[in-house]
């Protein structure tokens, strides 16, 4: 089983679904955390090579788990196509895959909740990537939702709280097949993915 925390940089991937891993005593791969690891360690590493290395590690362990048929939780942006390839070649040799997945009302409260992250001490992504990934991710989520054993989709768009938790709504969840949950008042970001899984799943 692979279950996937997914979302665009600043979505609140890693306090959500994290959280919620970790509270029923699972971990889960999060590059953000293996990155701050390996600068610690190695601090006169470029970025971008701290960077290639957590990718390349955050796939071979999905792929291994793939192939022994174990258990693996991890993080992405799903705003490439070889993670993306990675899931579909599984789902078609039987792999149960969920994806939780975790979205902002616009690209610029993806910004914005980055450059919060930053001012509060943590890791920076560049802008334009922030967008490219905006774009390709939920489009790689739409190719991957027939598929699914499980989905969970959340806005996470609310002010933080103070203590900078989230304030989530769940839009959708797919179970099994079949459409258990779907906001008829569905922020325009979701419509896409609201739309694929009206059309294969039945509620």
């Amino acid at each position: 089983m692979i279950t996937v925390l997914a979302g665009v940089n600043g979505a609140g991937k890693s306090s959500i679904g994290g959280s919620a891993l970790r509270a029923i005593g699972q971990d889960w791969y999060n590059p953000d955390e293996v990155a701050r690891e390996l600068q610690r360690r190695f601090p006169g590493l470029p970025v971008n090579e701290i960077n290639g290395r957590v990718w390349r590690e955050g796939l071979n362990r999905l792929e291994l788990a793939i192939r022994t048929d174990a258990h693996f939780a991890f993080e992405t942006t799903l705003g490439g196509n070889t993670i993306t390839g990675t899931l579909l070649d599984a789902i078609a040799i039987g792999v149960r895959v969920d994806v939780w997945f975790c979205g902002l009302a616009s690209v610029d409260l993806h910004i914005q909740r980055v450059a919060e992250r930053v001012a509060r001490g943590g890791h920076d992504i560049p802008e334009e990537l922030i967008r490219k990934r905006y774009r390709r991710s939920m489009r790689n989520l739409c190719r991957l939702a027939p598929g699914l054993d499980q989905l969970i989709v959340y806005d996470n768009s609310l002010p933080l709280k103070r203590n900078h938790k989230p304030q989530l709504r769940k839009l959708l969840q797919v179970r099994h097949q079949r459409l258990l949950h779907c906001e008829t008042d569905m922020p325009s970001w979701a419509k896409p993915i609201a739309a694929v899984c009206l059309e294969h799943f039945n509620s």
